[in-house]
């Protein structure tokens, strides 16, 4: 059943943050995770012919990536946790935003792994920070996926 749509402006109400997250990694609760991202595409090819507007296109390929940022020391918890050769270690993050009075959201990103990850340290009082970029193998959104027939 479609989630309804909701009913705007909202007088009495709120919408999802970042701080109604409750974000695993591995299996692990994180808290300390400052951002994370990701995006999914579905690129079709097109099919021109001898014409230059389009005649029909392909399903397409489907990608997807993501990104997190975490304090240092949640970090290397992260990386102890895969162990050795951490950045050939698959697994799945989960995201389960829930506030009073919404319906509870789920992001599942499948498959991760660590594809790059950059660190700054700099004199002041910001936190040291790292940043994990991630090839993921799929998203399902509320349980949903994004090409018809994806093999799970």
């Amino acid at each position: 059943m479609p989630t309804p749509q909701a009913a705007y402006p909202i007088i009495r109400g709120t919408r999802f943050d970042h701080a109604s997250a409750e974000i695993s990694v591995n299996g692990t609760i994180f808290v300390g995770i400052e951002s994370i991202d990701w995006s999914e595409t579905l690129e079709p090819g097109i099919i021109r012919g001898t014409r230059p507007e389009k005649l029909a296109r392909t399903l397409g390929e489907h990608d997807c990536e993501g990104s997190m940022t975490l304090p240092i020391e949640d970090a290397m918890s992260l990386i102890d946790g895969l162990g050795d050769g951490y950045m050939a270690v698959v697994f799945d993050i989960v995201l389960n935003y829930s506030n009073q009075g919404l319906n509870n959201t789920n992001v599942n990103l499948i498959g991760c792994r660590i594809k790059e990850h950059s660190t700054s340290s700099e004199s002041g009082g910001d936190p040291v920070m790292v940043e994990f970029s991630l090839d993921v193998m799929r998203v399902e959104m509320n349980g949903r996926l994004a090409v018809p027939g994806m093999l799970v």
